[in-house]
């Protein structure tokens, strides 16, 4: 799966997102570790805060750097921007890659991509 469908489909859903070539591809796992560093190690963490993630079977590695939260429409909101690193066993022309991409917690305590969700408006 190409990085950017890092969070727009479930894990269940690997496929090729896109035609990217030069896209880094992330496993299952790969994705399942990135998603417990954004839903469980970056919470409470400061903005700012970077926390690197490493899959041995993969070889792929990066970080998730934690930009804002904010709550939008009910929901917490998190913009993390997600650098990507390929592991040796990709294509030579698989570059490391950079994404900002934003997720929300739904009410049944589901997580979704919405990069249109803007903080609330305070009253």
């Amino acid at each position: 799966m190409a990085a950017v469908g890092l969070l727009l489909v479930p894990a269940s859903g690997v496929a090729q997102y896109g035609n990217f070539e030069t896209a880094p591809n992330l496993t299952r796992e790969d994705i399942e570790i990135v998603r417990k560093v954004v839903r469980e190690d970056l919470a409470g963490k400061p903005k700012g805060t970077t926390l690197p993630w490493q899959n041995t079977a993969s070889q792929n590695s990066g970080t998730v750097t934690l930009l804002s939260e904010f709550p939008s429409q009910g929901r917490d909101c998190r913009r993390v921007r997600y650098a990507i690193k390929p592991g040796a066993g990709q294509p030579a022309s698989v570059a490391p890659a950079t994404y900002v991409m934003t997720t929300c917690r739904m009410p049944d305590g589901s997580w979704k991509t919405d990069n249109q969700a803007k903080p609330d408006k305070s009253g």
